[in-house]
């Protein structure tokens, strides 16, 4: 297994094994803890915008995930992706990827001042095909919108579990949306695993107990600054 964080931004490599489609596949569509065993076998390239609302108020965090090749092309074979069975197809994987993801929080951890905020349901989403791969929007939503001028906020993608490695993609930045007249940044702060973190992950066996404390330690954050 290849674990190498800056150059799956830039190029990433990947395992020359079936099996870890195959895995990747298991885990998206039917998601449990119990199933991620590898560290990482799945990656998510993002894309991340801040959406406020009409009072200055984060409201929610609409994400763009590309899955690697591996996954996208396993999950589509022998569909007609030009079809309208095909076009079908993809929206139902879409539809159940996002029924699993919510006990999850959609891989989504939203902080105010270092406390979490709770994740309403995700409702608006779609998905498609972009380049050979597999494409997903969604949009995330706070309970409770929160003010990012009276409170430090953040926020990270990551699965708990390390299974699926989430990045943005490399020189990318955050954007912001309906600021109004405020004035906005994301800062998007590279994780820092310590070596060994990362020995970890590379030497856990297949029948090794979940840890889902293990995805935290490899996870971007992305600290918002509005004036």
């Amino acid at each position: 297994m290849i674990i190498s964080i800056p150059d799956r931004r830039g190029g990433r490599p990947f395992p020359g094994l079936l099996h870890c489609a195959i895995a990747l596949l298991a885990v998206l569509t039917i998601y449990t803890p119990e199933s991620a065993r590898a560290h990482p076998h799945g990656w998510i390239d993002l894309r991340s915008t801040v959406i406020l609302n009409e009072s200055g108020k984060i409201a929610a965090i609409e994400q763009e995930w590309l899955f690697d090749e591996f996954y996208s092309v396993f999950a589509t074979d022998g569909w007609d992706l030009d079809s309208a069975a095909g076009k079908a197809a993809l929206n139902e994987l879409a539809r159940g990827n996002i029924e699993n993801l919510r006990d999850y929080d959609y891989f989504t951890e939203i902080l105010a001042d270092g406390e979490k905020q709770a994740i309403g349901d995700v409702e608006d989403y779609e998905t498609g095909m972009r380049g050979g791969r597999l494409w997903l929007r969604l949009t995330v939503p706070l309970d409770a919108p929160v003010d990012p001028v009276q409170h430090a906020v953040s926020y990270s993608v990551f699965d708990p579990t390390y299974y699926i490695e989430v990045l943005h993609l490399q020189g990318d930045i955050v954007s912001f949306r309906d600021v109004g007249e405020l004035s906005c940044t994301g800062e998007i702060v590279q994780p820092a695993p310590t070596m060994e973190a990362v020995t970890m992950a590379q030497a856990l066996p297949p029948d090794a107990e979940v840890d889902d404390t293990l995805g935290r330690l490899f996870a971007e954050r992305v600290e918002i600054s509005c004036k």
